[in-house]
């Protein structure tokens, strides 16, 4: 089982800023962004997310097939406005992450649970946006240019990505953050390695002990 903050430090990584965080600094942006996710989480724990949705006047479409743009493949997409929301959810991507979500003898999601991962997901993203408390902006900013009369500063924007991730888990009793499945999926595919995706992990372990 890999531990949550290094799932978090592999989503992490995909922050276009990510180069610049400072390594003291890493295990406060990690640490941080899973809590908030988790205290979220356990404020609807043991719900069930198509219900949060419909209390909530989320407007769900389920479209059949898969929807890709550059050889990316899209499970779900959301619109959002103060007056409305709406989740687009792709059936035929989903379905081809709950086929390829086995490894090494663990058993595979079912749809409904890869379907319910993709919902708690972005309902994560609704709070976040009706209460206007990002996650990335709960944190401190990053330095990101520093001069004698001038400072700019940016916003770690994969820290509410990392916050869904936990809530989640949280809300649905995961045992892993979700964004693992993302990784058995490249696997089973075809698109990396169990090599390649150990390597990575290992080599984020020691990074997360320096």
């Amino acid at each position: 089982m890999i531990k949550d903050e290094i799932l978090a430090l592999c989503e992490l990584t995909n922050d276009l800023l990510y180069h610049k965080i400072p390594k003291d600094k890493l295990h406060y942006y990690i640490d941080e962004s899973l809590k908030i996710g988790r205290m979220a989480g356990k404020e609807f724990k043991g719900r069930d997310i198509l219900s949060l949705c419909k209390e909530h006047n989320i407007e769900l479409e389920f479209i059949k097939e898969s929807k890709k743009t550059y050889g990316v493949s899209f499970r779900a997409q959301v619109e959002m406005d103060k007056k409305h929301t709406k989740i687009w959810l792709y059936e035929g991507s989903i379905l081809e992450l709950s086929d390829h979500s086995s490894f090494e003898g663990k058993k595979p999601i079912d749809f409904k649970k890869a379907l319910e991962i993709h919902l708690s997901h972005e309902f994560f993203h609704y709070l976040e946006f009706i209460n206007n408390d990002f996650v990335s902006d709960q944190l401190d900013p990053l330095v990101t240019m520093k001069l004698p009369y001038f400072t700019r500063k940016a916003r770690i924007n994969r820290c509410s990505e990392i916050g869904a991730h936990a809530f989640a888990k949280e809300l649905l009793g995961l045992e892993e953050l979700p964004n693992i499945y993302d990784y058995y999926y490249l696997i089973n595919s075809g698109k990396t390695t169990k090599k390649e995706f150990y390597d990575m992990i290992n080599r984020y372990e020691k990074l997360l002990e320096e």
